[in-house]
Order: C-alpha cells, then sequence, then structure tokens
C-alpha cells in the first residue's frame, strides 16, 4: 500500500536543522540548527518568532522540548554542557542548569510534575531537576483510614 501526502507547511533555515519539535497544539515548533541554536517557529504563519540566546549548538544532536504548566517553558541541552530554560516569550534563559560534564544532548519536562525536568548526557548520567526547596509546592498531608495511609 502506498500512502500519498501533501505538504501543509514548509520552512526554511540557512543551516542544517539537527532536530525538531512541536508544543501540544501543533502550531509551534522548536528547531536545534547547526551551529545557531535554538529557534522557535509558528508552522501556521511561517514566521520565525525567536532565537534563544545562550545555547552552543555545533554538529551535535540536540533535542529541546516545550515544558511545564502550559507549555510556557522551552528547554535544551547545550554542547558546554549546561541545561538552558526559557520562558517563551523572552530570548534570554531564565535559568541555566550546571552539573553534566558533557554535552547535554536531550531533556524532557515530566508530563505529571511540569516543575520537574530531565536531561540526558554524554557523560553517561540522567539528571532530574525540579525547583529549589524553598520554590517546591508543600504537599498537604491527609490520613485515610481506609488505606492504612
Amino acid at each position: 500500500m502506498i500512502f500519498k501526502f501533501n505538504v501543509f507547511s514548509s520552512i526554511q533555515e540557512g543551516y542544517s536543522i539537527m532536530s525538531f519539535t512541536c508544543d501540544n497544539t501543533g502550531r509551534l515548533a522548536l528547531l536545534n540548527v547547526a551551529t545557531q541554536g535554538v529557534h522557535l517557529w509558528d508552522l501556521e504563519d511561517k514566521v520565525l518568532v525567536r532565537k534563544f540566546q545562550g545555547v552552543t549548538q555545533g554538529y551535535y544532536t540536540i533535542h529541546s522540548c516545550f515544558g511545564g504548566i502550559n507549555q510556557v517553558f522551552i528547554a535544551s541541552g547545550s554542547e558546554d554542557n549546561k541545561v538552558y530554560v526559557w520562558h517563551i516569550k523572552r530570548e534570554v534563559p531564565i535559568a541555566v542548569l550546571v552539573g553534566h560534564t558533557r554535552t547535554v544532548n536531550c531533556v524532557a519536562w515530566n508530563p505529571t510534575y511540569p516543575s520537574m525536568l530531565a536531561s540526558a548526557s554524554d557523560d553517561g548520567t540522567i539528571r532530574i531537576w525540579g525547583p529549589a526547596e524553598r520554590y517546591r509546592v508543600k504537599e498537604q498531608s491527609s490520613s485515610n483510614s481506609d488505606t492504612g495511609v
């Protein structure tokens, strides 16, 4: 069986696109572009919305992602061994996470806990990141005699 597909949208970058991902709406896309970093595109309007600053993107494949509540944050690994986090409306990072000793290839937000992020690196480690203790939401404990908890 042969399927035929139509091109619904097309965008053009001046350098090699190493990876991409779309947000939950399918309208926005993050592109990791060789030697250029992370770019945010509006696929419907076919316009480059933002170029995020800070990340080092050479020729390794790095996977960035949308995340947080309502996907208003962007995260990316970097060849400088760091994880960068931006608000979707700001080009400058709001956080730079240090802890890996080699290129950070992939980041992923936890779908259940939107303040938790994981990163994977060429150093052979996966690190789990979350807010500092003073920013954590305190869970209220409740006793339930039916479950013995």
